[in-house]
């Protein structure tokens, strides 16, 4: 994380070590939820190292919203910052480890270190842009258009993520998917 943190601010490691102690370093065995839906969000999750689902079930439908991965923020950010029930299910597909902060601690943290703040608007900033991007997919593109451009952006989650998971994310069936991978 601290590299993560230091791409964005300059901070001493006295300064680290005062943010780092707000977290509790967690781990997740795989199949295991770090949210479920329902109840108001106070957690936001810096993946160490693993990899997750966010999902909603929307009509008896399993709807994937999005992946995390290494070096990722993660939470059901609508609830976190409403305080409105969650309506995201957060589920580990492998072993993971993540920092978990308090929405307490942690916006008591920014108030009295300032340059810390920054990183709220970076998360803020960046979960936007990323639905932006997304929506405009759906808007823009053929289904053909969006899978490789799901491919080009990373490859490597293919090999994790069962097709119905990626079929979901891309707004289809399995089956649409499958055809299109054929056609390709």
């Amino acid at each position: 994380m601290k590299a993560f943190l230091s791409s964005f601010i300059d901070f001493t490691d006295q300064e680290y070590e005062s943010f780092i102690a707000i977290a509790k370093l967690k781990e997740f065995k795989k199949n295991e939820y770090l949210l479920r839906a329902g109840s108001p969000v106070k957690k936001l999750f810096f993946v160490n190292y693993g990899f997750m689902r966010g999902y909603r079930i929307q009509e008896g439908m399993d709807i994937t919203h999005h992946f995390y991965l290494s070096n990722w923020l993660a939470t059901d950010y609508e609830s976190y910052l409403s305080g409105n029930p969650g309506e995201l299910y957060i589920k580990a597909l492998i072993d993971t480890s993540v920092y978990e902060f308090d929405y307490d601690s942690l916006h008591a943290f920014f108030k009295t270190n300032q340059k810390f703040e920054k990183i709220r608007t970076i998360q803020a900033e960046d979960a936007y842009l990323r639905m932006v991007k997304r929506l405009k997919n759906f808007q823009y593109m053929e289904l053909k258009d969006r899978y490789l451009a799901l491919v080009n952006e990373d490859p490597g989650l293919f090999n994790l993520v069962p097709q119905r998971y990626i079929a979901s994310y891309l707004g289809v069936t399995p089956q649409s998917l499958s055809r299109i991978k054929k056609e390709l």
